[in-house]
C-alpha cells in the first residue's frame, strides 16, 4: 500500500468530506512520476489537502478505471458522485474539460475515474 497527496478545490473537498462525492477524476497524464495517478491502485491512500486550507482527508482507494473520454465516465459511472458542481453530462464534461490542458491529455491518454471511500 502506498499514500499519495493531492490538491482539491474547496468545492470537491467539501463534497468528499460530506459523502456526496466518491469518484475523483483525473486526466491520464501518462506519466511514471511517483506521484502520478498512473501509479496509484486499489488498496492504496489519497491524502487530499483543501487547496488554500490546511484541511486534510485521507482516503482508501477501492478502484481505478481508465476511460477513453470524459462522457464515457460520466455516462457509465453517473453524475451522483462524479461531480460536485452540476448533475448535468455536458456541463460536467466541459467543467473537466476546463482544467488546465486537461482536455488535450484526455483525448490522448483518457481519464481516471478513482473511486474512494472517506472515512476510511
Amino acid at each position: 500500500m502506498n499514500t499519495f497527496s493531492k490538491n482539491l478545490n474547496p468545492r470537491a473537498f467539501d463534497a468528499i468530506k460530506a459523502g456526496t462525492k466518491r469518484i475523483e477524476i483525473r486526466a491520464n497524464k501518462n506519466s511514471t512520476g511517483k506521484t502520478s495517478f498512473n501509479n496509484i491502485k486499489e488498496g492504496d491512500f489519497i491524502i487530499f489537502q483543501k487547496k488554500g486550507f490546511d484541511e486534510k482527508l485521507k482516503c482508501l482507494v477501492k478502484r481505478k478505471t481508465l476511460y477513453k473520454s470524459v462522457k464515457e465516465l460520466l455516462e457509465k459511472e453517473g453524475t451522483k458522485y462524479t461531480l460536485s458542481s452540476t448533475n448535468d453530462i455536458e456541463k460536467g464534461i466541459q467543467s473537466i474539460e476546463s482544467i488546465g490542458d486537461y482536455k488535450r491529455l484526455i483525448a490522448k491518454n483518457g481519464v481516471f475515474a478513482v473511486e474512494i471511500e472517506y472515512p476510511c
